[in-house]
């Protein structure tokens, strides 16, 4: 006896011992009713069996209702599969191909969503994430500004709309050392506000986490919570480090507590190693411009809130527009023309600057394209298998079958080669992914690739898996059981009748022509805007540079002694033997740190009336820094070392900025003033070659530059122009620094040929080889597709061939007949996937970079080779149909 039939009977015993036992409650209520009202006991048994009648017929007639369907449906399944596999077996070159190239499809596929789903979508790491919200300050040139201290105190003051508002300032990085006596090492220090931790619902591991009494008095409270990561990889998971102390920026801090292993932090790429109060700031990061907690236009928190429950986000919109108009009445010499705004995860993260998240969204169309060229070619398989079937179904037919029980016995086979093909896709996304998290960006600070194979993207994967399945073999089944009976039976090579036979192959094959010419020509297009960009150069001579982080307030070093440091540091390297020359600088071109800005009125400019400055991108330079880079000073002059902070302000600006604001007149001697028409002035004293400075493609952009004597900056870039190899000269420099000060770290020391390495080949390159592979997967499924249709297409007229071949038909003239169709479906796909191609192109202009228009030269190098090669795919079978010899034709079928 099988289980399905043990289960069966089994159950059925059971429903008919509850329904017995239930029919013999009811006649005994019944009996005791008639009882109560005077009928004796066997006459009231009597009427009770007669009033609900025959008992075994009426269980008889429940039988249907017992009958448990669900156990049939898991036993035709488990049928189902077994045949199907058995089915396939007989076939296994074609269900290795199936499986594959959905496997491919399935992995292009997931790639991308993991990207998206890490950039866009993945929710904080904190309970209830959906009600966590970003408040932005805003203003004419940034919409998604920060705010300052005194700010976020009248945030958190005057607003009802949350459970709790917090703050942070951006990562930077600390010197940690586990003793006074080593040299700090970099890591990754996030300043947070009091209740951090416990308005995002975040729990210690270990220890406890900040209360709002350590944020309340600047600089009283050194206490510090462990990210979970530096925990393990520092302390080897050391229990007892809660209450002990470490050292930051040479500070004692007491360990409160371990962040939970659940709670990376909310950063997409950095994590923390370390959180402190934002009552720490003066301490550990003084030496700045301005009053961290008084200034209120020193705007550097990142301010994040928890709805409360029944809050709409319209409404919490609507009271921070109300506070943002109370402070452009308080404060109008920093607010008046500020406003502010409540966004969404999913909004902060999909900002119009970051062009992360649009390469991830532009992948996933692509990707989804990669994966219907590999649908429409297993469908074309199917369809052609299923012709050979076409006796078994009309059997099948014949005996009773119903159709829609056929299709799903057909749809389980895709499904089993859909599972298969997922399966191997997760395995294909999985491998793509590793390779990914291979990638490494030159930057001191703690960084991750936020892409990985989780339940998320797993789920993804079967999601698409199924869909695949009912994409690739809901056509083939439906067109399967529409075989006619008598014909069917007669012969196994019967085709529907009339020109609507081979319709949906001709269909599948131009699909897969022109999504493969599209895919192909996206990864030219990607491949083509950055070799443009590397071939652009950087306007001047790259090589031979050494860059060397410092930032002194890592070991407590106040402005006067920083100042010192750096003067003393110039004076040692530039004697060091092989070096041409040495500057300072707060960022060098293509520098991975925040840039700069400044917010100035150029004279003689006319203001719109609704703005009161413009802004520009900031550098802080030293006097040999453009000797040093390069960089050629076209008009006027360089720094000078008597541009001090006692002499007038002056600044030199980069040709592009003096076209832009001072067009056909002489920049020199001209000024700009700070922040609004009556600000301090600065002087124009040097026009600067125009170099790109923050990224390799796109326009130049304006640039200002002032002397590090006259905006002074604790955070400073060494570069060093060397006469040989300037790696050579690493050993030399950390020696000199180490006579000034042994303490001193070099935050960071890398070659700018590396940085320039990175933002030209190594960060392109994984968007290129990652597009390139999804058009080379499309461009062999979309040749594998048309040789398949030729293929099938000879084999069903192979009698017919024999027939022209034996009344004189020439073999070019057989190759016309049989190429002629397979041409036409390569037109007709190459004139699609020409304007898909140039849709994608204005899409990646508006959307990534602007390629510069139509490129000719993409469209001339793959349209050609595309047309070419799978014309060929199509010569191969019709080739090998006009060597048929016309007695085996003859005998065909």
């Amino acid at each position: 006896m099988s289980i399905w039939n043990w289960l069966k009977r089994r159950r059925l015993r059971l429903d008919e011992n509850d329904f017995s036992e239930e029919v013999r409650s009811h006649l005994a209520m019944a009996e005791r009713d008639r009882v109560a009202e005077g009928a004796d006991r066997k006459a009231a048994r009597q009427a009770s069996l007669k009033e609900f009648g025959n008992v075994t017929l009426t269980t008889e007639a429940a039988r249907g209702v017992w009958t448990p369907n669900w156990l049939e449906a898991i036993r035709d399944l488990v049928r189902d599969v077994r045949y199907g596999t058995r089915s396939l077996m007989r076939t296994p070159g074609l269900a290795v191909f199936v499986v594959i190239t959905l496997a491919l499809g399935i992995g292009m596929t997931t790639t991308p969503f993991s990207m998206v789903d890490g950039l866009i979508f993945r929710p904080y790491p904190v309970p209830d994430p959906g009600r966590v919200v970003s408040l932005v300050s805003t203003s004419r040139d940034n919409r998604m500004d920060l705010f300052s201290y005194r700010e976020y105190l009248d945030l958190a003051a005057h607003t009802k709309s949350y459970d709790g508002i917090i703050a942070n300032v951006e990562i930077r990085a600390a010197g940690y050392s586990p003793r006074s006596s080593e040299t700090p090492r970099a890591y990754g220090l996030m300043m947070v506000s009091g209740n951090y931790f416990t308005a995002l619902g975040v729990e210690p591991q270990l220890g406890r986490v900040f209360h709002e009494r350590d944020d309340e008095a600047p600089g009283r409270d050194a206490v510090v919570v462990l990210a979970p990561d530096f925990w393990r990889r520092e302390l080897s998971a050391d229990p007892s480090i809660v209450g002990r102390s470490i050292r930051l920026n040479g500070i004692e801090c007491t360990v409160v507590g371990v962040a939970p292993d659940a709670f990376p932090g909310m950063l997409l790429y950095n994590r923390p190693d370390f959180y402190v109060p934002l009552a720490m700031a003066r301490v550990l990061f003084g030496n700045g411009q301005k009053n961290f907690f008084e200034d209120r236009d020193d705007r550097q928190l990142t301010v994040r809130a928890r709805l409360k429950r029944g809050v709409t986000l319209e409404s919490a919109r609507s009271e921070i527009t109300l506070i943002a108009e109370r402070f452009q009445r308080e404060f109008p010499e920093v607010s008046h023309d500020r406003g502010a705004a409540v966004h969404t995860m999913i909004e902060m993260r999909t900002q119009s600057s970051d062009g992360n998240w649009k390469f991830g969204v532009i992948f996933s169309m692509l990707a989804i394209a990669t994966l219907l060229v590999a649908c429409t070619n297993v469908a074309g398989l199917l369809l052609s298998r299923a012709r050979t079937r076409t006796r078994e179904i009309a059997v099948r037919l014949a005996l009773g079958s119903g159709r829609a029980r056929l299709i799903r016995m057909l749809l389980t086979e895709s499904l089993i080669l859909a599972v298969a093909g997922g399966a191997g896709g997760v395995a294909v996304g999985y491998l793509a992914l590793k390779l990914m998290g291979r990638f490494s960006v030159p930057t001191e600070l703690p960084f991750s690739i936020p892409f990985r194979m989780d339940g998320r993207v797993l789920f993804a994967c079967i999601v698409v898996s199924f869909v695949s399945a009912i994409a690739c073999g809901l056509a083939p089944a439906l067109q399967t059981t529409k075989t006619d009976v008598v014909n069917g039976l007669k012969s196994a090579d019967i085709d529907l009748p009339g020109r609507r036979r081979l319709w949906g192959r001709n269909v599948l094959v131009v699909a897969q022509v022109s999504m493969s010419l599209m895919l192909l020509t996206a990864s030219f297009l990607m491949y083509r805007s950055f070799e443009r960009s590397s071939g652009q150069g950087m306007g001047f001579h790259k090589d031979h540079l050494l860059l060397a982080r410092f930032d002194p307030r890592l070991i407590q070093y106040g402005p006067a002694e920083t100042q010192e440091f750096y003067r003393r540091l110039g004076d040692r390297v530039r004697a060091m033997p092989g070096v041409q020359s040495a500057a300072l600088a707060e960022n060098t071109p293509l520098s991975l740190e925040r840039f700069g800005s400044v917010a100035f009125v150029p004279d003689g400019v006319d203001m719109p009336k609704d703005r009161e400055n413009y802004r520009s991108t900031l550098d802080s330079v030293d006097e040999a820094f453009f000797q040093t880079m390069g960089i050629a000073i076209m008009r006027g002059r360089g720094f000078q070392t008597s541009d001090t902070a006692d002499t007038p302000r002056v600044a030199i600006v980069n040709e592009q900025f003096a076209r832009h604001y001072w067009p056909n007149l002489d920049p020199i001697g001209r000024r700009i003033r700070l922040d609004h028409r009556n600000g301090v002035p600065i002087e124009v004293v040097g026009v600067a070659e125009a170099v790109r400075y923050r990224e390799t493609t796109g326009p130049v952009s304006d640039l200002v530059y002032m002397p590090v004597r006259q905006h002074p900056t604790p955070r400073l870039m060494l570069v060093l122009r060397s006469i040989g190899d300037p790696m050579q000269l690493a050993e030399s420099l950390k020696h000199t620094v180490s006579a000034l000060d042994a303490n001193m770290p070099i935050l960071q020391m890398r070659t700018f040929d590396e940085l320039y390495r990175y933002h030209v080949v190594e960060g392109p390159a994984v968007a290129v080889n990652l597009l390139s592979a999804m058009g080379a997967v499309g461009f062999v499924l979309a040749i594998a597709g048309l040789y398949g249709v030729v293929a099938h297409n000879v084999s069903r007229r192979t009698r017919e061939i024999g027939i022209r071949i034996a009344i004189g038909a020439e073999p070019f003239d057989v190759v016309r007949l049989m190429m002629g169709k397979g041409v036409v479906l390569v037109a007709i796909g190459t004139a699609i996937g020409i304007a898909m191609g140039f849709g994608v192109e204005q899409m990646i202009n508006v959307v990534l970079f602007d390629t510069g228009g139509v490129d000719v030269v993409a469209y001339l190098v793959v349209v050609p080779a595309m047309f070419l090669i799978t014309v060929l795919a199509a010569y191969v079978p019709a080739r090998r149909a006009s060597k048929i010899p016309p007695t085996q034709a003859l005998r065909y079928e």
